[in-house]
């Protein structure tokens, strides 16, 4: 059906001020043709603007070269509860615990010169059951322990040294280690996280630790700090 006249002529405008455009746009060369318009994609990857600034890696600290080791032989886990396992026993059944610390389980776990800590436990794998962690607080040192149970044995997922009062929290599934770094209430944090076969340490610009606001570790912190009060024979 033809338009109504109003409306032909109102198109005719437009059409003409259409071309007029496109002959302003190209002074002098007509209406150009391009080709077809180029599409964006996105990036598979990203593209550092700076590639030589790189976020580095948290400073390698003692025990961070630790790496899974097999099950501890001797040592049975019932049902695959690391409850129901003496702490004092399996670390003396390790054979990787370092021979000071053998020679200073013997005073444990009633010894009053015993410097390990009560035993904790924490889910820190993921898997719904709890691991054992344990602390030693040893001349000079702190080494903590993370023991993991597959089916009835225990593998050790962990072995850190840090200093002296080193202590322990939960973040969900993380292990955050807090060490004194030296100078009046001062403080390093470094965040471990399951990789599947041990808890490794996270780079620092991942890690959630670095913008806490906390000064020192919670009142729930899974180990508390070596104050004297805590662990079994301290005092």
């Amino acid at each position: 059906m033809p338009l109504p006249t109003t409306a032909r002529r109102a198109r005719t405008a437009v059409c003409a001020f259409a071309v007029l455009a496109l002959a302003g746009c190209s002074a002098g060369e007509g209406v150009r043709d391009d080709g077809p318009a180029a599409t964006s994609s996105a990036s598979v990857t990203a593209s550092p603007l700076w590639p030589d600034h790189t976020a580095a890696a948290a400073p390698a600290k003692p025990g961070q070269g630790f790496h899974a080791r097999g099950p501890v032989p001797g040592v049975t886990v019932p049902d695959g509860d690391l409850a129901r396992v003496d702490g004092v026993r399996l670390l003396a059944a390790d054979p990787a615990t370092d021979r000071a610390v053998q020679s200073g389980l013997k005073e444990c776990p009633d010894g009053s010169s015993c410097r390990l800590r009560a035993p904790a436990y924490a889910d820190l794998t993921g898997d719904g059951k709890r691991e054992l962690v344990l602390a030693y607080d040893d001349l000079g040192r702190t080494i903590l322990w993370v023991y993991t149970a597959v089916g009835e044995q225990a593998h050790a997922v962990l072995e850190y040294a840090g200093r002296p009062g080193t202590s322990a929290a939960t973040l969900g599934t993380d292990l955050v280690v807090t060490e004194p770094a030296g100078g009046r209430n001062r403080e390093s944090d470094t965040t471990l996280r399951w990789n599947g076969s041990e808890l490794a340490p996270l780079p620092a610009a991942s890690d959630p630790a670095k913008g806490a606001s906390k000064t020192r570790p919670a009142e729930d912190s899974l180990i508390k700090p070596a104050d004297g009060t805590d662990g079994p024979g301290q005092g």
